[in-house]
């Protein structure tokens, strides 16, 4: 059997317009990229190959002259979910609104360790899934904040190079509108887009600096206002893998070198938060815009779990209250989004 060359296995972006290229071979010397005839010559050289490793983007000339440019679209979206059965229970309830009210067709890929594995097994096989579904094992995740570190160990996994976007989501984030779109504008960006956080008088003497990050800021001579809304660490979204894993590999050396000077395995309550914090920052690669604005942090009132905003952004990710609470919350929010989606398409 003929092996596919990445133009053909993988999905494209052309620019002016953004679209999905349409790409067909034509036999085995040329190609047809949205009508217009190709060369197999004229592609690069990794453009003909079966994996795209490094590649990103294509450029090249179609019809004689005209210039083609055209983005790798290779969509991950991954999340953490380890310890009770209630957690996995609310990753269910995550991916399903993701599949269905996201129209989300890519590749998925959870961390957990050997104690998630059976029950991710069982998802893989009830989910309705287009796309793969990875179950990327930690066995050395045993703490509340290795979980949550978690999220930056995909640097040296297989299942996570060669992408273009990659989306991190907690599992507590529910999808209410779908998100190729959201998708397809990461794919192009050479940052790392995320969500500010809500205001947690962080930047005063006596505030120890959990989320935000200042007091690791401040310790490295930074030059940045300690009052300044950072970001929440519960949903990250990167232009490619190369980028991602360039980062996350920096946040968990980071990471361990300060647990080893301060003698303490967990630094901050929100570890994994100011770290990220505080390396994006210093790299001026964060940005708020994309994540930003798709993202909504609702902080649910327990006497009042049905209090919802009417806004559909992309992602409603819930927050300040335990997980049974949480989940109970997270179900009636699904139940009358589906509702209003439905009567909407009526």
């Amino acid at each position: 059997m003929m092996v596919q060359s990445v133009l053909e296995k993988y999905r494209w972006l052309a620019t002016s317009p953004v679209r999905f290229a349409s790409v067909e071979v034509l036999d085995s010397e040329h190609f047809s990229v949205d009508g217009k005839v190709v060369e197999k010559a004229a592609l690069p050289p990794e453009a003909c190959g079966s994996n795209p490793g490094s590649l990103r983007t294509l450029n090249f000339l179609a019809d004689r002259w005209k210039f083609i440019q055209l983005q790798l679209f290779n969509p991950l979206i991954y999340y953490a979910a380890f310890g009770d059965d209630i957690v996995f229970d609310t990753l269910e309830l995550s991916l399903r609104s993701l599949l269905d009210i996201g129209q989300y067709q890519g590749d998925i890929a959870v961390f957990t360790n050997s104690a998630g594995v059976a029950r991710l097994e069982q998802m893989k096989r009830e989910l309705p899934l287009t796309g793969d579904f990875s179950i990327e094992v930690l066995d050395d995740c045993h703490s509340e904040v290795d979980f949550y570190l978690s999220r930056f160990r995909f640097y040296d996994r297989a299942f996570f190079q060669s992408r273009q976007p990659l989306l991190y989501l907690d599992v507590d984030i529910l999808c209410n509108k779908p998100v190729e779109s959201l998708l397809v504008d990461l794919a192009f960006s050479p940052a790392i887009h995320v969500a500010p956080e809500g205001r947690l008088n962080e930047g005063n003497d006596n505030s120890s600096g959990h989320w935000y990050g200042w007091r690791m800021m401040e310790a490295d001579g930074m030059e940045f206002d300690r009052h300044q809304r950072g970001f929440s660490s519960g949903s990250i979204g990167y232009g490619n893998s190369s980028v991602a894993c360039e980062y996350a590999r920096l946040i968990m050396q980071v990471a361990q070198a300060y647990r080893k000077e301060t003698g303490q395995d967990r630094p901050f309550i929100g570890y994994d938060q100011c770290l990220a914090n505080y390396i994006f920052l210093k790299a001026n690669i964060r940005r708020f815009e994309l994540i930003g604005q798709a993202v909504t942090l609702h902080r649910i009132k327990e006497n009042n779990l049905a209090l919802f905003p009417s806004e559909r952004r992309g992602f409603i990710h819930f927050l300040a209250v335990p997980f049974p609470i949480k989940f109970e919350a997270m179900k009636i929010y699904n139940q009358d989004m589906r509702k209003k989606i439905q009567e909407e398409s009526l």
